[in-house]
Formats: structure tokens, sequence, C-alpha cells
């Protein structure tokens, strides 16, 4: 038999209508997004107490289409320690055995010093893992001393993943994301993730010693550009003409591409402001031409927006 579809009353022969697990499994897997149920909001599915390591109840995923359930808090590590020189990172996992079809929980250890274990995502042999978090062991440490991490991504209400930026999916052609801290869309080229889609404001982090804003200072983020708008105020003395000062730093994930230029006008005396912003580090300068700015005097700084260097 060259050709099979199933399920089907005539598979695997005439009359059986049997599927097996694993070709279930399989089957719907590749069109069943695998990952919790609930959302990054909710407490890490794992937990230290009293020096041993635990599983929340309640905690519940899906793995290629099979559904996991964990129905009581559940110790899954106790007496676990940390010989190297340097952190360990353990990764705990809910991992689909495709031999035995069943889904429970397995500890990944990591090596001291190195990142953490990436899960193992393989199908119809081996095994297929989901990430339920992470445990940072110091250097000649234990449970006892360990920290937990978020590393686990959820499905949405429609199958879509959803994710904090810090417990992305692995990474799979097309893959799409929501994260709930960032407020971005990102998708996967296989390889890394693009961003696609984010609303997200900020301010510019000014030198206080030297400038202040009493109405706008405002950053917002939007689909890869950002659009700056602020009206800063000199506080501590006059900045003479052709005197550079640093007005204040961008926040990282709001920066430039490229170095950016700014323009704009000192509003009592229209005296000719030129800035500018240094991508790699956000700091942005300015310097005022043609009279300089007295103390307590406003800048109208142009709105100016850029493309985003995530």
């Amino acid at each position: 038999m060259a050709e099979i579809s199933f399920p089907h009353e005539d598979y695997p022969d005439e009359g059986e209508a049997e599927v097996t697990e694993a070709e279930y499994a399989s089957g719907i897997g590749w069109a069943s997004p695998s990952g919790l149920f609930g959302s990054p909001s909710d407490p890490v599915p794992i937990y230290l107490s009293g020096g041993n390591l635990w599983l929340r109840a309640g905690v519940a995923a899906r793995l290629c289409g099979v559904a996991y359930d964990n129905t009581t808090d559940l110790q899954i590590a106790t007496g676990v320690t940390n010989g190297g020189a340097a952190t360990r990172r353990d990764h705990v996992v809910v991992q689909l055995d495709w031999e035995t079809m069943l889904a429970r929980h397995a500890i990944i250890t990591g090596v001291a010093g190195a990142a953490l274990p990436a899960v193992t995502q393989q199908r119809g042999s081996g095994v297929f893992e989901i990430s339920l978090g992470e445990v940072a062991i110091p250097a000649g440490g234990s449970l006892a001393n360990a920290s937990i991490a978020r590393r686990g991504w959820y499905l949405g209400v429609d199958g879509e993943y959803v994710c904090t930026s810090g417990s992305q999916p692995p990474h799979a052609l097309g893959r799409r994301c929501w994260e709930t801290d960032t407020g971005r869309s990102i998708v996967s080229t296989g390889s890394q993730w693009i961003v696609t889609g984010d609303n997200a404001h900020t301010s510019l982090g000014l030198v206080a010693a030297n400038w202040r804003t009493t109405r706008f200072n405002r950053i917002r983020r939007r689909n890869g550009s950002a659009y700056m708008t602020v009206t800063p105020q000199r506080v501590s003395g006059p900045l003479v003409a052709g005197q550079t000062s640093t007005l204040g730093t961008i926040p990282t994930g709001f920066r430039p591409i490229d170095d950016q230029e700014i323009v704009g006008h000192v509003v009592s005396s229209g005296a000719q402001v030129v800035g500018e912003i240094t991508a790699s580090t956000g700091i942005v300068t300015v310097k005022v031409w043609g009279g300089g700015i007295g103390t307590d005097r406003f800048m109208n700084l142009q709105a100016v927006s850029w493309p985003i260097n995530y």
C-alpha cells in the first residue's frame, strides 16, 4: 500500500479502524502547537521550598496533541548540589517519550559555566520536550541557595504562542509569538526572531542635575520604529553657545540602529539647537548655537523617529 490516510475505518487494515497513540500524535502534532496552558503572568511552574525543588499543582500542557496535567504539588528534586567552579543551569521540562507515549517531568542537568541546555523536540522517536523553568545553582551551592527563572511558553485560546522576552519557544520557520512583557509580536526565521509589531513607550532618562521636563518627555515604539518628543528645561546654570551638554539616555530596546541627529531651538531666543543620539549607548547630547540657553529656559526639540536596534 503506497498511500495511506488515517483515522479511517479501513486503517491499518480493512474493518480495523485502529490508530495508535504515536500515529495520532505524529499526525495531529504538526497542527497542534505545544506549550503550557495558562499565561506568563501565572507563577513559574516550578518553585523552591525547604531546600527542595517542587512542581506546582495545576500545571498543564499539550505536547504534539498529547495532554499533560499535574494535579498536586510534587517534589521533583532534593539534595542537588553543584560542585563546579561556576553557576550550573539545569532545565526542568515536560518530556514526551515517543516509545511509551507518556509525558512526565524531567530535569536536564547542565554544565557549570555553560548555557542552559536546550529542549529536545524530536517527532516520532526519541523525546519531545517543553520548558517548565530554569534552576540556577551557584558554584559550590545547592538547591538551598539556587534561583528559579521562567523559561516556559504558553498557548493562547486559539493555539497561538504567548511568552515573555526570556521564554520564547524554540525557533521554527514562520513561528509567531506574542511577548507579554514587551508588547511585541515576533516571527522566527528559523534561527532568529524578527519583530513584526510592537507598541510600547518610555521616556528619555534625563541627566537630572542639568535638565528636567515639565511637559513632553515620551519615546513611543511601534512596529520597529521609535518616535521621541521631548521639551527639556535647563536647570543648572547657563549653557553657552557651542558648549555640549548630555541631555540623557535612551533606554535599551528603543535606541536607533545608527547615530541620529536631532535639531530644535531655544524657546525664548530662537537660538538653534543641534543634538546627536549615539546609537551604541543611547546617549543624547545637545549643543546650542547663537546665544546659548539660560537657566530655567526651554528647548523645543523637533519630534524625531528612527528604526530601532533590537
